[in-house]
Formats: structure tokens, C-alpha cells, sequence
């Protein structure tokens, strides 16, 4: 009951704070960039991961709703982060009993660290690894031939969703090393995995980019402890900003718990006389996460970074769970842990609604500007122009307007664009002039003398869209702005030099009028009345 309503309340906050949100990012190239059906299409990486069920999933959400809105994929993910959860908490519960799951589960369900995954569609990537790779686990502990079938296959689902799925075959491999019963017959369990993405690799997988440098080999330990301790510090809700500072500012406090969490879990391993089997399985998938997520890194992938925080916290809860097997805390000890956890949340909560409204909901008001504007530029795009809204890759522009005649538009509809904030109609101004490719040219249109008439520097005037002839009889260089949704002067598109006459096209962006504000001594502009 109690985590029934969590999970609503973290669902409705999910879905609240990206109800304002359009597609982000990484979304685009599933969205755009992987048209049709083909294999290709489906099985293409994405940097290192397989992306094939995110892909299946994107596409299939496409045909049958159109890309007006993100909310499909948005509900979506937010359903496989609440599977994932329910799975956590089987997990958990089996191991540390009913309210000690229920606590854990909960930190994970409002993560505020974890916003960038929470809030992200596209990380339902992360969500389907976690929750098939976890449901492996729990399948696993059966230890008999079905669980043993039932793991194999959801460790492949788990690799299909995005490469978090190899710390679950690493674990389900430790698992058959140390697991004595019938190990030739029980190869399959991490056997099927490995041959999935090992074709997977060469059939595709190995024309993706990737980071991996070997030469980072000797910042992994430094790379694991500060993994572990950021996962402690995102857990009890102190995380600040969006991870990107190479050390944190509360990451401290998490060192400090990370040093007592391993000294706690050496003196339970001392009292138990055997590391729990439990723990070398859980501890072989945290350890391949963090080693390979080392390899990789690069400026944009720290310890600290949001993205790796939720699988970090689960890694440290299943770890954790299995390190306490069979004990049963006891009620001042679940009320204390209940206390801190409400206000780790609350911190959490606060982080995630702070990025939120603060920088993912401008960012995508940005990206609908940019995209208004290369669907106000229409037909007059610019021959093979490419642009990119927050993307590590170029978006072909007619591949975008494809996809918007066939599926609908995501960017800010015409009757809305008058009431946008400045920035955001200066941002569509500047995509407009950028995908027409406005500018100042050398080569003026042939304009007759009476269709001329001289301009006052820096007052702006309405000219209607089409060729113009700009006269620059000044000893001095003349500056041209243009601007179409945004106030003026708007986006500079060129210059006239001294003494100089240039021509300058404007696209009709709609039908309506431009503001063109000159800068410099007597311009002259020429026009098609």
C-alpha cells in the first residue's frame, strides 16, 4: 500500500515536471535519425550501447501518436522506472524484510541526483537494463533450471535496453563460477548474454564512437571510491547542481560515509567469517559499472555526473541488501533510517524540481524556438543544412521536415510564437536566418533607383520579405541586422563595405513583414514595393 502511493507520487512528480518538456537531446536520433524499419536501424549503437529496444520502442510510439509531444515516450519511461522500482523492492525485501526494502525503494523512486535520468525519456535505456538485469538476479537465486532459463533471458533483454546490462552478465558470470551446481549445463545463463552482444558488436556495435582510453587505467581505483562515495551523497539527498563539478561540494560528506560503509562492511564480513556469496555477485556487477564507466570517462562522464547516479545508488542497495541477509532491523533502527530518508528526500525533490524549471525546461523552450524556426525557413532551407538543439550530432534539416509532414511538428505553434519570452522568439530568429542562410551578399538584385529610399541609423523598419539592395555611400563600414519573430534589432546577417552596394534575400517566414535596423552613416535600402 505504502509503496504503491510512493510510486504514484513519484510518478505524478516525474510527469509534472516534464510536462513542459519536448524531446531532448539524445531522443533526436531515434526520433530523425534512424528512419524505418531496417535491421540497421534498429541494432545502430548509440555511442557504446546497443539501443535496440529504446529504438523498437521510440518508433513504434511515433507512428501511432505523431511527434507533437513528448508525453508517449515520457509515460512510457515512467512506467519501466516504476517496473524497475517494483523489482528493486522484491529484491530488497527477500533479503532485509518488508520496511527496510520499502525505505530503500523509496530513496530510489525520488532521487533528485538521478534527475538527469529520471526526467530524461531517453533513459529508459537505464530503466529496462536495471529492472531486467535486477529480475535476473532475483530469477538466479531460485538456483534451479527454470530461474536459470528465465535469467538468461533477461539478461539479454537487459543488454538489448542499453550496454548497463554487462554489469548483470558479469554478475550472473561470478554467479555460475562460484554457483557448483552443473556449471557445463548452466553455461548458457551468462553464456546467451555474451554471444548476443559479441554479435551484436560485430555486426554493429563496433562502428560506434567511444572514449575508452586504456591509458585511464590507473585513475580507476580513484574513479570507484569517488563513484561510491558520490552514490552516498546522491542517497542521502546532499548532491548539488547537475554533477558536472569535478569534485562536488558535499562529496565530503559521502567520503566520509563511503570510508564508514566499507569499515562496517569489513567488520559484518569478519563477523560472518566469509564474504557473503550474495555480496560477490552484486559487488561484481557494482565493480563493472564503475570500472567501465572509469575507462570511459571524459569531461562529461564524472563520478559526480547525474546519469550514473541511479545506477550507483541500486548497485550500493543490492550490495548492501546482500551484505545484511537475514538480518531484521529493528524498529528504532527502520525509524531513525525512516527519518534521515524523508529528509534525504526532500533534498532530492528539491534538486530535481530546481534543474527542472531552472535549466531542462528553458533548454527545451530553446530547442521548440530552433525548431520553429527551421520549419518557418520551409522551402527557402538551405541546400544539405544541418543544425542541432543540445545533440552531440548534426539533425539534417530536411530529414526534420520529413518527419514533421509525416508525424507533426514539436517546435512552437504560429499562434503561440507572438506571447514567447524574448529570448525564445530571438532564438527562432536566429534558426530562421541560420537554416535560410540570410545574409549579406556582394551580389545585389537589380533594383530600379525609385524603389529606393534612405534609412536612419539604428531605427528599424518594416520591409516585406523578398530581395533587397542595400547602398552604403559612407566612408564606413554598414552593419545589417535582421529580425522576423523577435524585437529588434535581432540577429546580425552581415556587413556592406565602405562605399559599397550588397543585396541581402528574405524568405517569407510566414508572409509577414521584417525589421531590418541598419548601422552606420546614410544607408540607402532598395526594395520591391
Amino acid at each position: 500500500m505504502i509503496l504503491g502511493l510512493a510510486m504514484f507520487a513519484s510518478a505524478a512528480l516525474i510527469l509534472s515536471l516534464t510536462s513542459k518538456l519536448t524531446f531532448i537531446a539524445d531522443e533526436w536520433d531515434l526520433m530523425l535519425l534512424r528512419p524505418g524499419w531496417g535491421i540497421g536501424q534498429i541494432m545502430d549503437p548509440f555511442n557504446e550501447h546497443p539501443v535496440v529496444l529504446p529504438s523498437i520502442s521510440f518508433k513504434l510510439l511515433q507512428e501511432l501518436f505523431g511527434m507533437d509531444s513528448a508525453r508517449p515516450q515520457q509515460l512510457l519511461a515512467t512506467a519501466t522506472f516504476l517496473v524497475m522500482n517494483g523489482v528493486l523492492f522484491v529484491y530488497l525485501r527477500r533479503r532485509v524484510g518488508e520496511w527496510a526494502a520499502l525505505i530503500g525503494t523509496v530513496l530510489i523512486l525520488f532521487l533528485g541526483a538521478a534527475f538527469e535520468d529520471l526526467l530524461w525519456a531517453f533513459q529508459i535505456g537505464y530503466f529496462g537494463s536495471l529492472a531486467a538485469g535486477i529480475a535476473a538476479l532475483i530469477a538466479l537465486g531460485r538456483d534451479d533450471r527454470t530461474g536459470d532459463i528465465a535469467a538468461s533471458v533477461l539478461l539479454v533483454v537487459s543488454l538489448a535496453f542499453s550496454s548497463l546490462g554487462i554489469p548483470f552478465v558479469a554478475a550472473a558470470a561470478v554467479e555460475w563460477a562460484i554457483n557448483p551446481r552443473e556449471r557445463r549445463r548452466r553455461l548458457f545463463v551468462p553464456g546467451a548474454a555474451f554471444v548476443f552482444y559479441v554479435l551484436w558488436w560485430i555486426g554493429w556495435g563496433h562502428t560506434a564512437e567511444s572514449s575508452i582510453d586504456p591509458g585511464r587505467i590507473t585513475e580507476i581505483p580513484g574513479f570507484v571510491f569517488d563513484s561510491f562515495a558520490a552514490g552516498f551523497t546522491s542517497l542521502a539527498g546532499l548532491a548539488t547542481g547537475d554533477g558536472s563539478e569535478p569534485d562536488q561540494p558535499n562529496l565530503i560528506w559521502g567520503r566520509l560515509i563511503a570510508l564508514i560503509a566499507i569499515g562496517l562492511a569489513a567488520w559484518r564480513i569478519k563477523r560472518l567469517g566469509r564474504v557473503p556469496t550474495g555480496l560477490l555477485i552484486t559487488g561484481a556487477a557494482a565493480f563493472a559499472f564503475w570500472v567501465l564507466s572509469g575507462i570511459n570517462r571524459n569531461e562529461m562522464r564524472l563520478p559526480t555526473s547525474s546519469r550514473y547516479q541511479l545506477p550507483s545508488a541500486i548497485f550500493m542497495l543490492l550490495m548492501a541488501a546482500s551484505l545484511l541477509d537475514g538480518i531484521r532491523i529493528r524498529r528504532p533502527g527502520l525509524i531513525v533510517a525512516g527519518v534521515l530518508s524523508v529528509v534525504a528526500i526532500s533534498g532530492g525533490i528539491g534538486l530535481m524540481t530546481s534543474q527542472s524549471e531552472d535549466r531542462w525546461q528553458p533548454a527545451s523552450g530553446h530547442t521548440r524556438a530552433t525548431l520553429a524556426g527551421v520549419e518557418a525557413a520551409g522551402g527557402d532551407v538551405t541546400e544539405g543544412y544541418r543544425f542541432t538543439v543540445g545533440t552531440s550530432f548534426e539533425i539534417p534539416a530536411r530529414a526534420y521536415l520529413d518527419a514533421v509532414e509525416a508525424h507533426g511538428s514539436p517546435a512552437w505553434p504560429g499562434d503561440a510564437i507572438d506571447g514567447l519570452e524574448p529570448p525564445y522568439r530571438a532564438t527562432l530568429d536566429a534558426s530562421l536566418i541560420d537554416a535560410a542562410g540570410v545574409a549579406v551578399s556582394g551580389t545585389p538584385p537589380p533594383l530600379p533607383s525609385k524603389s529606393c529610399r534612405p534609412f536612419e541609423s539604428g531605427v528599424p523598419y518594416a520591409v516585406r520579405p523578398g530581395a533587397l539592395r542595400i547602398v552604403n555611400p559612407s566612408g564606413s563600414e554598414l552593419a545589417v541586422s535582421a529580425s522576423r519573430y523577435s524585437d529588434p534589432p535581432g540577429t546580425p546577417v552581415g556587413a556592406v563595405l565602405p562605399r559599397a552596394v550588397a543585396g541581402l534575400y528574405l524568405p517569407e517566414a510566414g508572409g509577414g513583414p521584417w525589421q531590418l535596423t541598419l548601422f552606420g552613416e546614410s544607408p540607402v535600402l532598395c526594395s520591391r514595393r
